[in-house]
Order: structure tokens, then sequence, then C-alpha cells
């Protein structure tokens, strides 16, 4: 008798093989006894156990010829659930009942069996022996639903899902294939996957030939997940189901900084669809504005979004704007420091921004920006380059801020990287104004912030309050660096050393500060050396629900964590 494990992979195959035509079921007989030894029989009918119970009728039943089979009577079609191997249903076109009665079809093949423990068949260490302990393989194959509207891969896979998991886990098909959808189950457990809420494991190949390495375990695969291209099923699964919003912030306010793109306007939009209300500033506020209002959603929660605008870079106006928040709010529940300048844009990438922001905002838009109009002094927008800003970065605090001259211009999201940029510069090609204004955007803002605002955070209504710092690898010590764009390198690192060395002392009020890198979900590499195949392995949703992931683990599920450096979900070294 030789290995099932040597044949699994061509009989699955053979069935993806032959679905599409006319008479499948034959096919597949006449083409599986020509591939397996003689020691396999294959028939259709149903499976009995020792206490002489039986099975839904299958369509398909491959058998190990070389055990003796012990039932009390030998019908044809009768076959020893000891001997049964492999069961296949086929079916063309289904709607879901029928989806449902093949999957009760296998079910009844899988509880003839002896009662096995899902935590014992994961301890078993050798994969054929696993293997065995799910005999008979329930394999379903399919070509399409015809009672569904879509043609979203994405919807497809999580009515699968909701199917797979309305049965028993010991009870479900083994393999399932939508083979119209391209959309293929494998059971978890067989690779020794432990099965969780968030697992899914439905992928868009059966099984590739090439293998890939997952963007976030770095382990190879070859089953490419139904949403996620850069990720194994397993990370796949749990990214995916961080994508959901795990609880309601309803009565908390969050403080989102640099918000108008990008990750900070991902993650207000998830504070605002929670039920928080945000705080959000930028240096281009009508713009933002707009941009929030063409949200579908906008109407449920645009009462609850205040926008600021305001430039870090020019110390006296945030000091300004930190000194109004303690006066005008009653509470801080979330701060998340993720204004950022990675690399400088020239000034004509601004022209149709700056536009934008002469130009007039419809009544609603305006609401939302009303209170940064009556408290704070507009942003100074043009500015040439050279030596000019440093006086506003280093102006005393209790200097006006209508006083401090003008800084230069905000970094350019929607826009294209431009040609050439300092992400590729090295030490000796960056200059002294773009290195302070990278230090005083990255590291002093949030300084200023957590410090100032911490009387504010205490004067919250709730007992746990939170404080996110937006970081990424580059300041990761752990991690080794290539030599460019050190002055980016040296704000993250400094940012990080900001929550390792206070967040012990801010817990003690209740104040929980962590570091979180949001992912590679953006390129900043300058566009001529851009790889234009490269397919990016997360996106805004993504990274929002990485920096807002320690805030729900903490209201929701009561892991109240500080000090951290969170990458993936889970804490890196620094």
């Amino acid at each position: 008798m030789t290995d099932i494990r040597l044949h699994l992979s061509s009989i699955l195959s053979c069935i993806k093989r032959n679905l599409t035509q006319p008479d499948a079921l034959a096919l597949l007989r006449a083409e599986l006894r020509q591939l397996l030894p003689q020691s396999y029989g294959l028939g259709s009918g149903r499976l009995c156990n020792e206490r002489q119970q039986l099975s839904s009728r299958v369509d398909l039943v491959l058998y190990d010829r070389t055990i003796e089979s012990m039932l009390m009577r030998e019908e044809e079609g009768i076959f020893d659930i000891r001997q049964a191997l492999v069961t296949v249903q086929l079916a063309d076109t289904l709607d879901t009942a029928g989806l449902e009665a093949l999957l009760r079809v296998t079910a009844s093949t899988k509880t003839l069996l002896p009662e096995r423990k899902l935590e014992e068949i994961l301890a078993t260490q050798r994969p054929a022996r696993r293997l065995g302990k799910f005999f008979p393989l329930g394999i379903i194959a399919f070509r399409a639903l015809k009672d569904t509207q879509t043609q979203s891969q994405e919807v497809l896979a999580l009515l699968l899902d909701a199917s797979l998991k309305r049965q028993k886990m010991l009870s479900r098909p083994d393999f399932l294939l939508a083979q119209g959808h391209g959309l293929f189950y494998r059971n978890p457990v067989l690779d020794g996957i432990p099965f969780v809420q968030s697992t899914i494991h439905i992928s868009r190949t059966l099984e590739s030939d090439k293998a890939y390495t997952c963007y976030v375990c770095k382990r190879n695969y070859t089953h490419h997940h139904f949403f996620y291209e850069r990720l194994c099923l397993q990370c796949g699964d749990l990214n995916y189901v961080k994508r959901a919003i795990p609880g309601d912030l309803t009565g908390r306010i969050a403080l989102v900084t640099g918000a108008r793109i990008k990750i900070g306007y991902a993650t207000a939009l998830r504070l605002l669809r929670a039920g928080a209300r945000v705080i959000a500033t930028t240096r281009f506020p009508y713009d933002a504005a707009r941009r929030y209002s063409r949200e579908p959603d906008f109407q449920k929660w645009r009462d609850r979004l205040h926008i600021y605008g305001l430039d870090f870079r020019s110390l006296p106006v945030l000091e300004q704007f930190i000194n109004y928040l303690s006066s005008a709010y009653p509470g801080l529940d979330i701060l998340i420091n993720n204004a950022a300048q990675t690399v400088k844009q020239p000034p004509s990438a601004y022209a149709a921004l700056l536009a934008g922001e002469r130009a007039e905002l419809s009544a609603e838009q305006r609401l939302l920006v009303e209170r940064s109009q009556a408290v704070l002094p507009p942003v100074a927008f043009m500015m040439q380059d050279g030596e000019e800003p440093f006086r506003a970065l280093l102006a005393p605090a209790g200097s006006s801020a209508k006083e401090a001259p003008p800084v230069a211009q905000e970094e350019v999201g929607p826009l294209a990287v431009a040609e050439q940029n300092s992400w590729t510069a090295r030490l000796a090609d960056i200059s002294l104004t773009e290195m302070l204004e990278v230090q005083v955007v990255n590291v002093t803002a949030p300084f200023l912030l957590i410090s100032r605002l911490r009387p504010l955070m205490k004067r919250s209504q709730f007992p746990h309050r939170f404080i996110v710092n937006v970081t990424a690898t580059e300041g990761q010590f752990a991690q080794k660096k290539r030599g460019t764009h050190p002055h980016t390198n040296m704000a993250k690192a400094a940012l990080n050393m900001l929550t390792h060395s206070s967040a012990e002392e801010l817990a003690a009020d209740s104040l929980y500060m962590n570091s979180v890198d949001p992912g590679w979900i953006s390129l900043q590499t300058p566009v001529d050396i851009q790889d234009e195949h490269l397919i990016l392995p997360l996106d805004l949703v993504d990274a929002a629900a990485r920096v807002c992931d320690p805030i729900f683990q903490g209201i929701v599920d009561g892991k109240l964590t500080y000090g951290h450096f969170y990458k993936d979900y889970v804490s890196v070294p620094w």
C-alpha cells in the first residue's frame, strides 16, 4: 500500500481538470484508475461503521483494498469506513442550499468515525499520522454558485467560509474547490495549523508551482490567500479578520495628527466609524474637508469630526493649539502621533493643493474647519528653502504664532513621489533644513503633544487612555540599515526611544503608550527607480488596523499593554 499523500495532489488536479466536462464523474473515475495503484479501489455508495450506521450516498469513494472489510453485510455500494481514504462530491452549478446539502453529505461520513479531539490531532507531530486521523478525507468540488449576485472573490470567499463554519470543525470537508470562482479551501489542521476564530484558509490557487515568501512570517507558501497577494494563508487570515472594526468607541475623543491622507486619514476614518469624536490635524484643512465629505458614510459621523489646520514646524502655533485643546475639550482618550515628514517635495508639486486652500468650501465642509479658523492663524504655505525656517523652529514658546515666520510646504500626499528625493540620499546629501524639519515634525511635535496633553488625557471620563506613536522599522536598531535617509531613521529611532523611556511613567496614570509600525503600504523611492510590477503587501485599511490595534485590544479585550514596539500585531525588539 502506498502513502495516500503521494497521490493527493494528483487526485485534486484530476478533479479540477474534469469538473467542467459533461460527464465529469465517469471521466474522473477513468483517469484515477489509470493514475492510482491497483491497491486502491473506486466506487460509489455509502459508508458504514462497525455499529452498522450509514452515511449519505457519495459520488465517489476511494478505498484501500489491502484492508479487510469487517462488515456483517457485503451489499454492493456499502463501504467499510475503515477502508475509506477519500470521498468526493461533484457538482456543476448549484445554489447555496445545494452547497449546504453537499456539506451535510460529507459530514455524514465524518460522524461515522470514533469521537476525536482536535487538540490531540494537532499534537500529532507526524504529518502522515495526522492525515490518517481525518480519513476518509472529504472533497467537494463544484463549478459555480448560481444564486450569488457578485463576482467578488472576497465576498464569495466569505460566503464559503460562513457555510463551512456552520459545520462542526471535524465534520467539514478537507478540501472544497469552487473552481469557477477560483477559490479553494484546505483543512488547516492537515498542515498542523491550529484552528482559531480567524481561520478561513481559502486560497486563490489550488497549489502554485512556485514558492513565495510571506511578508509577515517570512515562511514560504504555495497557496495564494483569497485577499492578499503576498501573505501566506495563516497570516492572511489574521490580517483579514483584523480589518473589521472590533469595538465601540462612542463617547471617546481622539486626536490624530497628519490626518489628511494615507495612514492618518484611514486611521481617523476607523475611529470615526467606531463611534469616536476625532480631532484631525493637517497643513491643508480645506483639502482634508473635501476628502472626508466624499466618504459614502460622511453623514453618519460628520458632526464628530473637527479638522484643524496647522504646521508642526511652527512650534508656537503647535503650543497655541495644545493650549486651546486643553481648554476647549473635556478630556482626551486617544492620541495618535502619525504626522511625519519623510521626503521633501518641490514647491511646484503644491500648485493644485494651494489653489484648493484658496477656493470656497460647501456649507457642510465649512463646518468641519470652523473651529480651526476661529482659534488658529491660517497656515503659511509659501516660503523659499534656506535658513529662514529655523526662526520658526526655534521661536520661544511665549512668542505670538501670528508673528512667527512662515515655514516650508507640506509633503504632498496623493501626488507621485518626485524623480529625485532624499529617500535614497546619504549623510552628506541631506540639507540642514530638511534634517531639522524631519526631527521637529517626527520627534519634537509628538514630545510636546504627549507631555503637554497629559493633564487633558487624565481628565477623560474613561479609566484607560491610549497613545500610539506611528513608527517604522527604519527606526529599529534590531534591523540592518543600508545607509540611506539617515535623518528619517534618526527621527523614528528617537520616537521609539520616547515610547521606550516614558511608557512606564505614563502607565501609572492609566495612559498606555506604544509604538506601532503600520506596515509597507506605500513607496518612498524616487519614481525613476520604482519597480512598476511591485505589489505592496498591505493597504491603508491594514495600516489603520495595526495603528488602532493596541487601543481595541485594551478596550475590548482588556489587554492593557505599554512600552512595546508592535509590528504585524506582535511585539518585536527595539
